[in-house]
């Protein structure tokens, strides 16, 4: 891991050697061979993608979720925003454990332009459920429209400092609309900040009791036991 001086550290080397070990099914030391070279070169972002890749590969998910979050802390210190929201919604997929509220909290401010509409929270619902993504707005008191598009659903979900104030879907509003969203299992989600305050048309101190009407009705529409509209 050498170039010219031998005391000078090449990180290329250090990704080319543990790759030919993965070639040859040496993972574990490839894996050393990445950690000795991020502690060289702490913030070197190809190093920990590197390692994340291989760590994923050989099924050590909690391990790759740790270095997820690592790359989100670098990427947002590189003014990457959305590569930093792809890798904490990977640390989130990789394991549902890691807690992502204070490097979400990095990517809000590193995207933020006054008085414009600022898109900080993206991905994909098959990788991340909608209520982790309702706790993740919550936990982080964001004020903004939450848009979701699947085949269940599509429709928005508004947010008063975390809390949910609003749901649209199609002619449906309210209650009524927010408790469709929850057979949103696929698709894609986008959460956008505001600074302007959404009409209440859902009136609750608490997320977690409206995720919980949501799944009860869902579950006795499944069963054909109750109907949407008993929410209203």
């Amino acid at each position: 891991m050498a170039k010219g001086n031998p005391n000078e550290f090449d990180p290329d080397s250090a990704i080319i050697d543990a790759d030919l070990l993965v070639k040859y099914r040496m993972v574990t030391r490839a894996v050393e061979t990445l950690e000795r070279a991020i502690d060289a070169a702490p913030r070197h972002i190809g190093l920990r993608e590197k390692l994340r890749e291989i760590l994923i590969e050989a099924g050590r998910r909690d391990q790759a979720a740790q270095h997820c979050l690592a790359l989100a802390s670098l990427h947002v210190a590189a003014g990457d925003v959305e590569r930093a929201n792809e890798r904490l919604l990977e640390a989130k997929r990789l394991d549902p454990r890691v807690s992502v509220t204070g490097q979400l909290r990095d990517v809000r401010e590193t995207s933020s332009v006054p008085q414009r509409p600022k898109k900080i929270l993206s991905g994909n619902l098959a990788d991340i459920n909608l209520f982790d993504i309702i706790q993740i707005l919550e936990n982080n008191r964001l004020t903004g429209v939450l848009e979701v598009t699947s085949s269940a659903v599509s429709g928005e979900i508004h947010f008063d400092e975390g809390l949910v104030v609003g749901a649209k879907s199609g002619m449906d509003f309210g209650r009524k609309a927010l408790s469709l969203f929850a057979g949103a299992a696929d698709g894609s989600f986008e959460f956008e900040k505001t600074s302007e305050a959404y009409d209440r048309s859902i009136k609750t101190t608490s997320n977690t009791a409206l995720i919980l009407d949501m799944l009860r009705i869902k579950d006795e529409e499944d069963h054909g036991l109750g109907k949407l509209d008993t929410l209203q």
